[in-house]
């Protein structure tokens, strides 16, 4: 895991964090606080994979409900753009797993990807 937090996306003044080692790790409040997810881009590796969000700065894998979810297709790259924001009120956290009915922390994804997020 390779989570670094910091920069602008295409001089904007959203928060850029990067994870170049996307796992089925929880990342807890990778955010330090409230704010709004403005969307994401993940370089997916081979085979498809949920990548989950929580708003919650205790999320645990298979416990906690997910704020909202994705199904990242392999080997291709993945983006998403929310030009309105979804607020969280805690802290955004994060994991990836294989399939959709495996929610906790079992079975990472196939191959190795990497994430951008853009916060406030």
């Amino acid at each position: 895991m390779a989570v670094k937090t910091g920069g602008t996306r295409r001089g904007s003044t959203y928060k850029v964090t990067t994870d170049s080692a996307l796992t089925n790790t929880m990342i807890v409040d990778v955010t330090g606080g409230a704010g709004t997810f403005y969307g994401c881009e993940c370089s997916a590796g081979s085979g498809a994979f949920m990548l989950r969000f929580y708003d919650s700065t205790s999320a645990l894998a298979g416990t906690t409900v997910p704020l909202f979810s994705f199904l990242v297709p392999g080997s291709s790259v993945f983006s998403v753009n929310i030009p309105e924001g979804i607020p969280f009120t805690s802290g955004l956290s994060y994991n990836a797993t294989q399939t959709d009915s495996d929610p906790a922390t079992t079975t990472a994804p196939a191959a190795t990807s990497t994430l951008f997020i853009y916060t406030t």
